[in-house]
């Protein structure tokens, strides 16, 4: 029964006599007799129904939600706030407990005991506004939790997932905050200045103050036209939004704060129980985070110490119709369960944000261009309103008996204290699975290679298909810096076989130096012998790949995506000042990389395969610039689900080759090679998919 059916519970026959419907009067007193001509029913039996009446703020509220607790019974209120009958299973584990649920108050409860003859009377309040002054309380941690003052003293299970989850680390992460301030963690003070960074003293991640790197571009000097660029930003007028999302949880003021004011559970837990739970409603034209898309309601009544939330009574939003305890004071929201909730932050827009720049009015007609569109792209997709985020990203936990972990606490009274046993798999993990978690093989699941090889004379043909094969958004998705490469190699008895022709990686896949065709391809600075010097062309026209957002309806020529084929690979012999010797001519092209191969995320650009990326670009031409440097997007050809994209790639092979192989890789990379190595991050690739024919 749907919540906007007549108010008659599952379980109730419609059709049944109207005289058995009042064959027992649940407001009859107990005289000790046969209960109304059943005698099977004594004094200490359950009634089998009773009549409720809900009132809100003293007035009889219609379209309550009555639920029974730990069953699928429920009914609403007519208008008068009456149920005339409410049908009760008697075999459910645990208390019969009826549990009241309306948007605007805080769930309460009447407990059906065997002498009950009711009515169930349950008077609802709505809750008070957000109250600036609560402090958000402590979520705990698998080796902290000793008490009921931590979320992870009763959830056990849903407090390991979300330790070990991104969510956790969102506002201490130091690639976060190098992009926040611009600086690089991964450099000490001699690696900073030979860079030619400055070391200098500043605000430090977490509080207090220290000597930092700061290196690179940072989204507080590019929104502050008061902060320099190498520089410490200690009190910037913009905050560019980061906190909103990545630290809603520090105390006071909700919105527009900034990243380093970020201290205590607010820095080491980042987006945590008492954040996501106190989120009141979603309203997805606002902008993202806290006090923007993500409406939180914190608790304002007076309430007894006793229960937790200091010194207010406890108001806890989430999914659930029929929790009732009072340490909770829950309220049920849909957005906990439909995905909505997501959208909150999964999803991010903006303009031109470096000083002096604007947008191409006629490529982003609308002022901003999609920076993370993960929401967006789920919901133009076959999953869209019909398998939401947690489907796949809080996956079933089995072991899980309820939210509390009844399981853990044999000694609970299951009902009103300890909730009740749910349906196996109905309580999902709070581990929030991605990319950043290998374990949970998430990239692995959702991308598939499919590898075909043929023989030509003298050539090797290899035909790759990428697809998305299980992701309900594009892949990849999220932080645009985020890339996926298609690496394709052949060898024969070992021995590499040389690249000939076919589809090329295009430059964001990492390169030590450029040249367009004009260039002189004998001088490369900084070059040394073993590397090479890797050769495209560019024979015209433009592919045509899948896409999503606005590139979906963009032409080829406005996709940006040039056809580049590999012309060839030479080797550097010796080197002399910038002037290079080769082992062989290079072969004619259009672009030439030198890259260094081997290592940490080796230099790819012009080898054999493909990109699939969101390509920002700064003001200077750089690409895969981090976003807030951004003033367009070059291209956009990550895969939208159920999509595939093919490609040829052609390599020598001689008379004298019996038994060639190729293989495919498809690799993860979370940022640019070149922002990694400007920033001393550690990036090694990930393989996700592999095969070898």
């Amino acid at each position: 029964m749907s919540g906007d059916a007549a108010p008659v519970d599952h379980g109730v026959d419609a059709g049944a006599d109207a005289a058995d419907a009042v064959a027992f009067d649940a407001t009859a007193p107990d005289d000790g007799s046969t209960d109304q001509g059943r005698p099977d029913r004594g004094p200490d039996v359950v009634p089998p129904f009773v009549r409720v009446e809900i009132t809100l703020d003293g007035a009889p509220a219609e379209g309550v939600r009555v639920t029974q607790g730990g069953t699928e019974r429920w009914a609403l209120t007519d208008a008068a706030g009456v149920i005339e009958r409410f049908d009760l299973d008697l075999n459910v584990v645990g208390e019969v407990v009826l549990v009241a649920s309306h948007p605007q108050a805080r769930q309460r409860s009447e407990w059906i005991y065997p002498s009950f003859r009711g009515p169930a009377r349950i008077p609802l309040e709505r809750y008070g506004p957000d109250d600036p002054a609560y402090r958000f309380q402590d979520p705990g941690e698998p080796e902290r939790r000793p008490t009921t003052a931590q979320c992870g003293h009763c959830h056990l299970r849903i407090n390991d997932a979300w330790f070990a989850s991104p969510h956790r680390t969102a506002a201490s992460n130091p690639v976060v905050h190098d992009l926040y301030s611009g600086t690089a963690s991964g450099l000490d003070q001699a690696a900073c200045e030979a860079r030619g960074g400055a070391w200098a003293e500043g605000r430090l991640p977490g509080g207090g103050r220290g000597p930092r790197c700061y290196l690179g571009d940072g989204a507080l000097a590019t929104v502050n036209a008061d902060c320099a660029p190498g520089a410490p930003c200690d009190a910037p007028a913009d905050t560019a939004g980061c906190a909103d999302c990545h630290a809603p949880g520090i105390n006071g003021a909700l919105g527009g704060r900034d990243l380093l004011d970020a201290a205590g559970l607010a820095y080491d837990y980042g987006v945590f129980c008492d954040v996501c739970h106190r989120v009141d409603r979603v309203v997805p034209q606002a902008p993202p985070g806290v006090a923007g898309r993500l409406v939180l309601t914190r608790p304002s009544d007076p309430g007894p110490v006793s229960l937790g939330a200091g010194g207010k009574r406890p108001l806890t939003f989430g999914p659930s119709h029929d929790s009732p305890n009072p340490r909770m004071g829950s309220v049920q929201r849909d957005h906990y369960r439909d995905g909505t909730l997501c959208q909150g932050c999964h999803e991010y827009s903006h303009g031109a944000l470096v000083p002096g720049t604007a947008l191409d009015a006629a490529r982003w007609p609308a002022g901003t261009f999609p920076v993370q569109s993960t929401f967006s792209e789920w919901e133009a997709s076959v999953y869209g309103g019909n398998t939401a985020c947690n489907a796949c990203h809080m996956p079933p936990d089995p072991l899980a008996a309820n939210g509390s972990d009844l399981q853990a606490f044999p000694l609970a009274e299951v009902g009103i204290q300890g909730g009740w046993f749910r349906p196996p798999g109905s309580v999902r993990r709070h581990a929030w699975y991605g990319p950043r978690q290998p374990e949970s093989r998430m990239l692995e699941l959702a991308a598939a290679l499919e590898l075909a090889v043929a023989r030509e004379g003298e050539a090797l043909v290899a035909t790759v298909a990428v697809r998305n094969a299980g992701a309900g958004h594009a892949l990849p998705t999220g932080e645009p810096m985020r890339h996926l490469l298609l690496a394709v190699d052949a060898t024969c008895d070992g021995a590499p076989l040389a690249a000939t022709g076919g589809d090329a990686l295009p430059d964001y896949a990492g390169h030590a130096a450029r040249q367009d065709g004009d260039g002189d391809w004998t001088r490369w600075p900084g070059a040394a012998v073993g590397d090479l010097i890797r050769v495209i062309r560019r024979p015209g026209g433009w592919r045509d790949d899948p896409a999503t957002g606005p590139f979906a309806d963009f032409t080829p020529a406005q996709k940006g995506l040039p056809v580049e084929q590999v012309a060839g690979e030479v080797a550097v012999t010796a080197v002399d000042g910038d002037r290079v010797t080769l082992a062989a001519a290079l072969p004619e092209g259009d672009v030439a990389y030198r890259v260094r191969p081997g290592g940490e995320a080796a230099g790819l650009a012009g080898a054999p395969g493909h990109g699939f990326a969101r390509v920002t670009v700064g003001p200077e031409g750089r690409r895969m610039v981090p976003h807030f440097r951004a003033v367009d997007l070059a291209s956009d050809n990550r895969l939208p689900p159920h999509t595939r994209v093919t490609t040829e790639h052609r390599f020598a092979a001689p008379d004298g080759c019996a038994t060639p192989q190729v293989r495919a890789r498809l690799l993860y990379r979370p940022y640019p090679r070149w922002l990694a190595q400007e920033r001393g991050w550690a990036m090694p690739d990930r393989v996700i998919a592999e095969v070898i024919r």
